[in-house]
């Protein structure tokens, strides 16, 4: 018996010590078998040479997940440790881990780690594009000696929903960059980049042993909240639900999602016709949302998450609350299917909107095709809003791409006496060709109808247009060793747009030219031109306005990251018809006082001269202009559980009226007699927030939000703009927020 107590406690400790324990030092057995690969190539810039720094990356697998283990050979002084944040870019030594889990090049997912343990995570699709709405529970760590510093991530088995694998054998596409911060390249295991044409179908393959389960996690969050300026108490509470079934499905719900103020936006006055367009940044429309996030010709987004829990379409409410939304997917070998449904609550004086989509694409070697139907209804506007799409892409000889997507569209909205239905379509197709492995053209042509609507559940700047457009890339990069210069980066590119009445809009032109530096410092410039045309959107649908031409000339430099301080800052001068004459300088230093404490400063000053501004029907304004865009940022990185980021926005605009002009039947703008107002705003925010982590996705965050803002009918100057847009308090929010993971 004793003896037998014996073996089970050998055989515990064995395990135990044999177990990989996370520290960034790669001293478990486990290394010492697993797959090894130390080929690596400069694939940024592309010269596709041997690298002057070795790197062994290590790769094994357990019941626990797939581990990498990677070694970066490069002197201690020579390295960047800065810490940043997470999912904020990473500018110091790092290393990038990509996997295509289900070996089909839909997506694959992006694993980040500087050296100093700051962690970024996101996805790659579509072949090159990439997002960083994606958080997934991993981890990583780091540590440094004098002659290399290592890098340990283990990524669980339910990180992602994966297709079920054979024999317990995963075969999948992998791709490793490094970044070396102060010769600013980059290695590869293949010699491919981000930049160009073909990345994802590219990567290489592997075989490692797979432990893909089915698995529940139950994350709960509770809300409590202070609004001073409201003097109001509120609490809430929720469920997010993650469940994968180990063969490809998964389902994502949740319930009363009171997202809160964790993250904020900056902020925007738009005095456009088009709208703003902002970033996801809820962690239950990031998860899993890759097979949704569906684009097209001219920004346009067939599925916008932004629209669920935005403001009401009746009522001063500024955020719609959210019953529940919940998504379904399925992997299979070359079928990827889901569902995406969300309703939100009603509230005072509005019942909410209700959201569905559904998606399928199917992929072969060479060819993707793929459809997407979203359904929006709008109640308390009587308004219903449908989308299908139809999107195809043909890879062909390697050396062309093509793609192509037809859409459309069919909104019903009941008014008082009538019915009003509109159906319209748009599409666009595209062709690529890599001309050689440092050029590359493209061109594509899109069409939007007049009614075609898709900003019930999408995003699109605008429609009633067509577009014919032209982009040439050439890099050069074969300097000599004794050459400043690493790398020149030509693009040029054309597009010219019509309307569907037959109206001119304009041709565009735009031609830069960036000097890449040995010691990462680069130097751009660029210039863009417009031919005369019609805008028939600054009107607000009151008639075509006749532009001239007009252009614009920038010259930028960043600096070295190689310092404690660094900076960048660009100098541009525009002249055109909606502009005015204009100066613009912007100038942004940031400062490190250690790798894991930094502070930056943000200034955009902008002196214009005529610029034109609508007022309201066929009467505009022309505007000496001054606009001031300032921010100041503070990061301390106590470690990756804690952070502290304070962020001070402050904009403000100081207009001095000159003339009012009323808008004639032939487009032109005629000076009027009357006078019109000066105007100025001033607009501060002020957020301070803390985290800590108190295991892998499961976070306790402390917020202090505060915003205020003024308008004048005023000549008030900038200087004299701060303090009323500081004192006028329009939010004052204080919030602590608990998400934990129960299992």
């Amino acid at each position: 018996m004793k003896n037998i107590l014996l073996l089970l406690l050998l055989i515990t400790t064995h395990n135990c010590l044999s177990a990989i324990q996370l520290d960034g030092v790669l001293d478990e057995p486990e290394w010492d078998n697993a797959q090894r690969f130390t080929e690596m190539t400069v694939i940024e810039p592309y010269v596709l040479t041997k690298p002057q720094y070795g790197t062994e990356i290590l790769v094994t697998s357990n019941q626990t997940g797939l581990y990498f283990g990677i070694k970066s050979f490069q002197p201690k002084n020579t390295r960047n440790n800065d810490i940043s944040a997470r999912d904020s870019d990473i500018g110091s030594d790092k290393v990038q881990v990509l996997i295509d889990f289900d070996n089909n090049a839909i997506t694959a997912y992006s694993f980040e780690v500087g050296s100093g343990g700051s962690i970024r995570d996101g996805i790659v699709s579509n072949e090159n594009t990439f997002s960083n709405e994606w958080d997934g529970n991993w981890s990583a760590k780091t540590n440094s000696n004098d002659d290399y510093w290592t890098t340990e991530v283990m990524i669980p088995w339910d990180v992602v929903s994966m297709k079920q694998s054979q024999d317990g054998q995963r075969d999948i596409r992998w791709h490793v960059v490094r970044t070396v911060a102060d010769q600013n390249e980059q290695y590869g295991n293949v010699g491919i980049n981000r930049n160009r044409q073909r990345f994802l179908s590219e990567f290489a393959s592997m075989v490692v042993a797979d432990f893909a389960s089915s698995s529940f996690q139950l994350f709960g969050y509770g809300i409590a909240r202070k609004d001073f300026y409201l003097n109001d108490d509120s609490t809430d509470f929720g469920l997010d639900l993650f469940w994968k079934s180990g063969s490809g499905k998964q389902l994502t719900a949740t319930i009363n999602p009171n997202f809160g103020h964790v993250e904020s936006d900056r902020l925007v006055v738009n005095f456009s016709a088009t709208e703003t367009f902002f970033n996801e940044r809820r962690p239950f429309f990031t998860e899993n949302q890759a097979l949704f996030d569906v684009r097209g010709a001219n920004d346009l987004r067939i599925l916008h998450t932004r629209r669920i829990g935005a403001s009401p379409d009746v009522g001063n409410e500024s955020t719609s609350d959210i019953d529940a939304a919940l998504k379904f997917t399925d992997n299979r070998d070359n079928l990827t299917y889901g569902v995406f449904a969300a309703s939100e609550s009603s509230g005072d004086g509005y019942q909410g909107r209700n959201y569905l989509a559904s998606r399928f694409l199917h992929k072969t070697e060479k060819q993707t095709l793929g459809f997407i139907g979203t359904y929006a209804d709008r109640v308390d506007i009587n308004r219903t809003a449908s989308t299908y799409a139809i999107d195809y892409e043909y890879i062909w000889d390697n050396e062309y791409i093509l793609k192509s997507q037809i859409i459309s569209t069919d909104i019903q909205q009941d008014f008082v006496d009538v019915q009003e239905n509109k159906r319209d379509w748009g599409g666009w197709f595209q062709v690529q060709k890599q001309i050689s492995e440092n050029r590359h053209h493209a061109a594509d042509f899109s069409h939007y109808g007049r009614n075609f609507e898709v900003n019930d559940f999408g995003y699109l700047p605008r429609n009633n247009t067509n577009a014919a457009y032209y982009q040439h890339t050439l890099k050069i990069n074969d300097y000599s060793e004794d050459s400043f210069l690493q790398q020149r980066l030509y693009n040029f590119n054309v597009n010219h747009l019509r309307n569907n009445q037959g109206d001119i809009l304009g041709t565009f032109y735009a031609f830069s030219d960036k000097w890449q530096f040995k010691d990462s410092s680069s130097f751009n410039w660029e210039i863009k031109m417009n031919t005369s045309g019609v805008d028939d959107l600054v009107s607000r649908n009151n008639g075509l306005v006749n532009i001239n031409s007009g252009n614009y000339l920038q010259l930028r430099y960043d600096s070295s990251n190689a310092n404690k301080l660094r900076y960048h800052g660009f100098i541009s001068r525009t002249d055109n018809f909606n502009e005015g004459q204009n100066i613009q300088v912007h100038l942004h230093p940031s400062y490190f006082f250690k790798d894991n404490y930094n502070v930056s400063l943000s200034l955009v000053y902008t002196d214009s001269k005529n610029w034109l501004n609508w007022i309201e029907e066929d009467l505009f304004g022309r505007y000496d202009r001054k606009l001031l865009d300032s921010s100041i940022d503070f990061n301390a990185n106590f470690s990756q559980k804690q952070e502290l980021r304070l962020r001070f926005q402050w904009l403000a605009i100081d207009a001095h009226a000159r003339n009012q002009y009323q808008l004639d039947e032939q487009g032109n703008l005629n000076r009027t007699k009357e006078n019109i107002n000066d105007f100025s705003l001033s607009n501060t925010a002020l957020q301070i927030r803390y985290r800590y982590e108190i295991a892998p996705l499961s976070n306790i965050f402390v917020v202090y939000s505060r915003g205020a803002s003024v308008f004048t009918d005023n000549h008030e100057g900038i200087g004299a703009l701060f303090d009323p847009g500081f004192s006028n308090v329009n939010s004052d929010v204080f919030l602590i927020k608990v998400r934990y993971k129960f299992f």
